[in-house]
């Protein structure tokens, strides 16, 4: 991912956890909703990616792909 990002799309990447069935849960022992935060995060910083690119991924990139707009007729 680091390099996807230096390459300059680091605006275009996504991360997504499936927490569909109750089995990923925690409480049933599965990884939690947690998991990006507590796991993946730690290990994206470790091979250097910066707080900037990390917000963007995680905030930034999301609002981006999950905004609808009104149809334009």
């Amino acid at each position: 991912m680091a390099w996807v990002i230096s390459e300059g799309f680091g605006d275009r990447v996504l991360v997504a956890h499936d927490i569909a069935y109750k089995h990923r849960l925690m409480r049933y022992g599965g990884h939690g909703y947690g998991y990006i935060l507590a796991h993946l995060v730690p290990r994206m910083r470790a091979r250097g990616i910066s707080d900037e690119a990390l917000h963007g991924i995680l905030v930034d990139n999301p609002g981006r792909a999950l905004t609808f707009a009104e149809p334009r007729l």
